[in-house]
């Protein structure tokens, strides 16, 4: 709660027990909500750009002073100069392209295939009591220690890669799904079936909504393992990706290269979750 601003100039008024109370008047979040919590979200944005525009400053500044080693952080005019390069020869693009198709599509594979089958194992109890145990220790096994195992099965090309997403996604917004779904109260469903309700109707009105806010912070999660498990597949199964990228750069020694992928891995990252976080905003108004 906002305290309220005291007006030290205001009278006071004497209590019965000989105490006085002093007057007070609002501050600025009780006279205008929304104006306020409008400027706060200013600043705070502010802050958040500020951050990584301070530390980008002063490595620019340590690195044309010569105080970091150029051949492992050269600086960021000089990584913005072969960002420049690798776009013009059109290699960037095709990496972002590569990178992000199989996310995309492993992503969505992944995360919409655990929220159904999440659905139904989290809605009856025999299948959650059954199966729990298979999948959390399934969930606990290494995804990039599987590669090999599927590049034996499907080969070099992006079916193997494109798995890899999508069990990394599965695993984690199954299991957020399944606690979210047998998280909610019995009543609500109770509630339902007293109305006339329908299984199907209780699913889909009653459990699924009351699930989503936990469902959509697995599927954040979700999303980067997603980015973290492509790159690690790129890096030893592709001839193409940011991964790629990342490491191709680290065999030649071109440094700016590979801050050019590393530093586009983290913007499809943040990406990811903004989306996710808009969707999450639509999806559950009343959880805003």
């Amino acid at each position: 709660m906002t305290p309220v601003t005291r007006d030290p100039g205001t009278a006071t008024t004497p209590r019965a027990d000989g105490a006085t109370w002093r007057s007070i008047t609002p501050g600025p979040a009780e006279l205008d909500p929304r104006g306020y919590a409008r400027r706060r979200g200013l600043v705070e944005r502010g802050l958040a750009i500020l951050a990584p525009v301070v530390l980008i400053g002063l490595w620019q500044l340590l690195a044309s002073g010569g105080t970091l080693e150029s051949n492992y952080f050269p600086a960021p005019t000089t990584i913005a100069a072969s960002w420049g390069e690798l776009i013009e020869s059109g290699v960037y693009q095709e990496s972002v392209v590569a990178s992000v198709q199989r996310i995309v599509i492993g992503y969505l594979a992944g995360s919409l295939s655990a929220v159904v089958l999440g659905l139904l194992i989290g809605s009856v109890r025999l299948l959650r009591v059954a199966l729990e145990p298979t999948i959390a220790a399934l969930y606990t096994v290494p995804k990039l220690a599987i590669l090999p195992l599927l590049l034996l099965i499907f080969g070099l090309g992006e079916t193997s890669k494109i798995l890899l997403v999508a069990l990394t996604c599965f695993f984690v917004v199954l299991i957020n799904t399944i606690d979210a779904v047998s998280g909610v109260s019995p009543r609500y469903g109770d509630v339902g079936r007293s109305s006339g309700a329908s299984r199907w109707a209780t699913l889909r009105h009653i459990t699924l909504p009351a699930a989503l806010p936990q469902t959509i912070t697995g599927m954040r999660i979700a999303s980067g393992l997603a980015v973290i498990v492509i790159v690690g597949a790129e890096f030893v199964a592709a001839d193409a990706g940011l991964g790629f990228l990342v490491w191709n750069s680290w065999n030649l020694g071109v440094p700016e290269h590979m801050y050019v992928g590393i530093v586009s891995i983290s913007v499809i990252g943040v990406i990811a979750s903004m989306l996710l976080r808009g969707l999450e905003w639509l999806l559950t108004p009343w959880n805003r």
